[in-house]
Parts: structure tokens; sequence; C-alpha cells
């Protein structure tokens, strides 16, 4: 996926992840990477350096800054390829270290990474990327990747997403909001006679009750409440049309089919990205065919309900023989 999609995500300040902030979600995932860094960072010498590659807004890296104590110089870095994620995180985190790359093209010398990590990134760079792991990590060096699970709850998530951002769009409410601001407002009535502009003010809103009905069925925080926001928005401006500028107006609408289309791609990534548990198994194998001694390899569950939503592997470099 093109990392404009990410951009437009980061530039709405959005979350770090595909799921809620403040979910079971994310309190699986603090719970998992302070527990493996309180492990790890002991063992690792004072001029170490810890890199999380897909960084987002650097959640996993704060993690690893958590962790530290005073007499130590470990430096961290977080490496996204979205320039808008790596401007989010340094605002976020200006004493953590943050660039702008490709996970199959990280701006590093070989060996130099002595704790590599990823959450819901590295999948997306496919098996490629452990040609990379092969060139930073040294003998000693520590990996450790939170992934996309195919039918787990993540994905359930973004699946449902998906479905409801395109049954919004066939619902064409942006479209017959346009149409209907056009011949109302930006004509004054003058191209349209009476019976077209009732017409036209018939068909928003069969758009509008299958948004309704989409939102009842799926729930108003499906897709981040981004849904919710554009119902509400149109119904807001509807009651007072004449009060808007035209080019405020479209370029409004515009936005929002932007917005749509980013999200939308954002979920199809997502669910492209998520790994089968035959995926799983053969990622296992290629890291033990490269060298790696696999020291964690599990599910991670989400909720009360503990259900598996992510696959987690933690692995260490072996020397070569």
């Amino acid at each position: 996926m093109s990392a404009d999609n990410w951009d437009a995500y980061w530039q709405n300040a959005r979350s770090a992840a595909a799921h809620s902030d403040g979910g079971p979600q994310d309190e699986a995932l603090e719970k998992f990477w302070l527990g493996l860094f309180e492990q790890v960072t002991p063992t690792l010498k004072s001029d170490s350096l810890i890199v999380d590659i897909a960084c987002g807004n650097g959640a996993v890296a704060r993690f690893a800054l958590a962790s530290l104590n005073s007499n130590n110089n470990i430096e961290i870095v977080g490496i996204d390829e979205s320039a808008a994620a790596v401007l989010e995180m340094r605002k976020r985190s200006p004493e953590i270290t943050a660039l702008s790359a490709s996970a199959l093209q990280l701006p590093l010398r070989d060996g130099v990474v002595d704790f590599l990590t990823s959450q819901f990134g590295m999948e997306y760079a496919g098996s490629q990327v452990l040609n990379e792991l092969m060139r930073l990590l040294p003998a000693g060096g520590i990996m450790a990747a939170v992934m996309h699970m195919h039918k787990g709850g993540i994905y359930l998530e973004c699946e449902i997403n998906l479905q409801a951002i395109e049954a919004f769009r066939q619902t064409h409410i942006l479209e017959n909001f346009e149409v209907l601001y056009r011949e109302v407002v930006v004509t004054n009535g003058r191209s349209a006679d009476k019976e077209r502009i009732q017409e036209t003010d018939r068909q928003f809103a069969k758009s509008v009750k299958a948004v309704e009905e989409i939102l009842r069925q799926r729930g108003k925080g499906v897709a981040s409440e981004t849904l919710l926001r554009i119902y509400r928005d149109i119904g807001h401006m509807y009651t007072k049309l004449s009060a808007y500028d035209e080019n405020e107006i479209l370029n409004w609408i515009k936005v929002m089919h932007s917005d749509l289309a980013s999200y939308a791609g954002r979920m199809s990534s997502m669910l492209n990205a998520a790994l089968t548990e035959s995926d799983f198994q053969k990622l296992l194998l290629k890291l033990e065919e490269t060298g790696f001694k696999l020291r964690v390899q599990d599910k991670l569950m989400f909720g009360e309900r503990k259900l598996p939503a992510a696959w987690v592997i933690v692995a260490q470099r072996e020397p070569s023989n």
C-alpha cells in the first residue's frame, strides 16, 4: 500500500493502531511490550541500539524508553515509511530519534542493532524484510514482532470497518448531497424546476436512510466514528445550506471522499498483510533457517474473552558456524 494513506491517517493525528485507543488491545500490547523490555533491556550493553520499525507515533519506542535507567546510554530509534507518522512521533517523543524510511531499506549500518522491534509493521514488508534482519542484527541480536493475524480480533474489526465504508460509499450520500447543494444554492434554483429539486431531495433522503441503517447495523463507532461524523456534518449543513460558501462545501465533500478512500485503503492493507497459521509457521521456519533461535512463538490475546488477535515472535540471532 502507498504511504499516502498512512500520511493522511497521521496528519489527522489519530490513534497508533487499527483499533481504538484505550481498549483491551492497547492494554494487552502494553503488558506484552513492557514485560519484554523489562526482560531484555537489562541484558543489553550500555551503548546498545534499539530500533522500532514501522513505529507509527512511537508507542513501542516509548515502552522501550520507560524500561531504561539513567545509568546507560542505550539509543532508541523509530523508523516509519510515513513522513507524517515520523513528525507525529517527534512531537510526542522528542527525546527519541525518528526517521522516515522503508522497512526494506533501513538507513543503518550492518550489524549495529541490538534489539529490533515491530508492532503491526513487519508483515507489510513481506518475507524480504528478513534480509534486513540478517543485515542489521549481529550474533546475539534480538528481534520481536507483533503481527496481524488472519481472522484474529483486529482482522475481524478491520473487515467490519471496510464493509461498512464500502456500504456507506454505495449510498452515494456525498454525491447526492453535492447535487442537492448545487441545485438549491449554487444555481439558486434557476437551472432546475421545482419537481427536479424535489426529486433530488428525495434521492438524498434515500441516501440518508441507507446511512442510518448502516449505523444501526454496524454501530455508531464503526470505522472510528468516521461515518457517524460525516453523517452528522451533513445533517448540520443541510439545515442551513445557504449559509455555507460554495468552495467550503465542495472542498469538504472532496476531503470526505479522500478520507473514506484512505481509510478503506488502510483496512484493505491490514487484511492483506495478516498472516494465516500457515504463513506464521513458514515465517518461523525461515527465521530458523536464517540463523535465529526462537524464544517466543505465540498468540496475543485481547479482551476479557481472551480472543486471539495477533501473532508474537521473539527470536535471537545465533552465532554463525
